[in-house]
């Protein structure tokens, strides 16, 4: 089975090159000529030796057929030796076309993921596919591919070589690089699962680094750095030991390569010298055989260096094709569409039963109607499904029994796409992206002017502190950009939907990383923004909520109260209970 997934690998990457399989076919004829020349040369320069001897018992020198040889030879080393750069330039173009094609579909696989593969895979072993794995892949190709198929048949040319010129001296090299070709094949196998552990190993270390870098702040103010570090030490202990294991049975291939050839090389000389005593072989071919033992120890070195990488590279292509195999959210055609611009924005759950997993249900019937320009509160423990609410209202996951709607309209008959261009969404954690703060507040809508993306941070308040900025609304931002606080980077989210326009928004506590400064001065456009819009509120601090059309209190998955806040509390039940043992209400 594994070998079949690396065949099948190798073979979508073939695929993957596109027009640059032609070319690469080419370098490959123009390498296997080139090392044939240098394959044949050694039988050349022994017909030179032969020549030379015969002339001095002969006492005749044939100049012109010496010279006709050694321009041969000189010829033959030329063209052997002198399209190493040439072929390279090529292979170099043709892999880095290939990994550039395979970083694009691996952003592209990103962006069509199932959300359910993202919240259960780290971000650092994910951007491991898109850097470690790839770079690997591609050092792989350029540095090792077509050296690999080089030497290969420089070995087999040089074999066949041996054959024609002495079939017994030939025998001996056959004899021990057989045994040779089965000791680096076992070692191979070996190093090839020790190669596939070594890169897993590196994906975990990578997420571990990539959530320490990003997260350093929430680390020190929650006085982590012990438990990170361990983690830390552990993952990277993991790392050392598949490293060390990795490159210690892949040590093994040089040894035993330089070792057969040696073998080969001492029974050359043996069984060589003693023919040549005897008059069975002549001297230049004798020569040639010795040039021939030279030249096999190269490609068996070569190939048994390369070797290493190659299976590395073959591991990462596979880790690579594995990501991109992936589910992604259904390409479904929609069967019907939503006028986003012309939504009431009714919300409706029917009896809808949902689970994470497919034996272990959260919801187990929850029913519930938002009318349009309804501001609907969602509150409970943590773990009550508030947020998994949100999450199958945009099909982020789909339900396993009962109907959610829109305009009476079923959600699952309208395409992802077109339903999520209906809502608006502010989330305590604050999306801020590379680029200008003009691009960052006119991500809510990408066609936007200038002057409507100004006019929608006036609607936030957020035009002041922008004004101040050296650039105004061209200021380069980031997300680890420490020009803006945290209150100011959710300003901007929020004049972000304030421009997509939406006519149904959720909230996630959109307030909550803001001062009570800032606080007071969004609160009002807040409401501005809510006017004529459903609103779905996900609520920690229970005092934001108080004129909520209808507050929902869940537990456990399941709506267990729902009403107004002076409802609520006259009920007395879950609800006034959490909200009078809060010390923010």
């Amino acid at each position: 089975m594994k070998k079949d997934k690396k065949t099948g690998s190798i073979k979508r990457m073939f695929q993957d090159m596109g027009k640059d399989k032609s070319l690469l076919g080419i370098m490959v004829l123009i390498i296997c000529v080139a090392k044939l020349c240098l394959a044949i040369s050694p039988s050349v320069a022994g017909k030179i030796t032969n020549q030379l001897v015969r002339s001095i018992n002969t006492g005749k020198f044939d100049l012109k057929n010496i010279g006709i040889w050694c321009l041969l030879l000189a010829v033959l080393y030329m063209i052997g030796n002198g399209v190493d750069g040439f072929t390279n330039k090529y292979i170099v173009k043709i892999s880095q076309g290939l990994v550039r094609k395979l970083r694009n579909k691996a952003q592209i696989k990103l962006q069509y993921l199932k959300i359910k593969y993202l919240d259960t895979h780290q971000a650092g072993e994910i951007l491991s596919y898109v850097t470690k794995d790839v770079q690997t892949l591609a050092t792989s190709l350029e540095s090792t591919a077509a050296t690999m198929i080089g030497q290969l048949v420089l070995l087999i040319g040089v074999m066949v070589m041996m054959i024609v010129t002495n079939p017994i001296l030939a025998l001996i090299y056959i004899l021990t690089l057989t045994l040779g070709f089965l000791l680096l094949t076992t070692i191979s196998k070996k190093t090839g699962k020790l190669f596939k552990a070594q890169q897993e190993s590196v994906g975990s270390l990578n997420s571990i680094i990539s959530d320490s870098y990003s997260n350093h702040m929430l680390i020190k103010s929650f006085g982590c750095e012990k438990a990170k570090s361990e983690a830390f030490d552990k993952a990277n202990e993991q790392f050392y030991k598949t490293y060390i294991k990795s490159r210690f049975a892949s040590g093994f291939m040089l040894p035993v390569s330089v070792t057969i050839t040696n073998i080969s090389y001492i029974g050359l000389c043996v069984v060589g010298g003693i023919m040549l005593i005897k008059n069975k072989i002549t001297l230049g071919d004798f020569q040639a055989f010795v040039f021939f033992g030279n030249m096999i120890g190269t490609p068996l070195t070569t190939l048994s260096n390369s070797m290493n990488t190659m299976i590395n590279g073959f591991s990462a292509l596979a880790r690579i094709y594995r990501f991109l195999d992936e589910d992604e959210e259904d390409k479904e055609e929609p069967q019907k569409i939503l006028d986003t611009s012309n939504i009431k924005g009714e919300v409706t759950f029917e009896h809808v039963r949902f689970g994470y997993l497919p034996d272990k249900e959260l919801m187990h019937d929850v029913s519930f109607k938002a009318k349009p320009g309804t501001k609907m509160a969602i509150v409970g423990p943590s773990g009550a499904g508030k947020t998994t609410l949100i999450n199958l209202l945009l099909r982020f996951y789909d339900i396993q029994g009962g109907k959610i709607t829109i305009d009476e309209t079923d959600i699952k008959e309208i395409s992802k796409g077109n339903l999520r261009q209906a809502f608006g969404m502010v989330l305590q954690d604050t999306w801020i992206f590379d680029g200008t703060i003009a691009d960052n507040i006119g991500y809510g809508k990408l066609d936007a002017t200038r002057e409507e993306i100004i006019a929608a941070a006036k609607k936030v308040q957020c035009d002041t502190f922008i004004e101040k900025l050296p650039d105004g609304y061209d200021t380069y931002i980031s997300e680890e950009n420490s020009i803006l606080s945290s209150g100011e980077k959710q300003l901007l989210a929020i004049a972000r939907t304030v421009l997509a326009n939406p006519q149904i928004l959720i909230l996630d506590e959109a307030t909550s990383q803001v001062d009570t400064k800032t606080e007071l001065l969004i609160t009002q456009a807040m409401e501005n923004l809510m006017k004529n819009r459903t609103s779905f509120m996900i609520a920690h601090r229970l005092f934001t909520i108080r004129n909520a059309d209808a507050i929902i209190y869940m537990e456990n998955g399941d709506i267990k109260e729902v009403g107004n806040h002076e409802e609520l509390m006259r009920l007395g039940g879950r609800y006034a209970t959490l909200y009078n043992s809060a010390s923010d209400k």
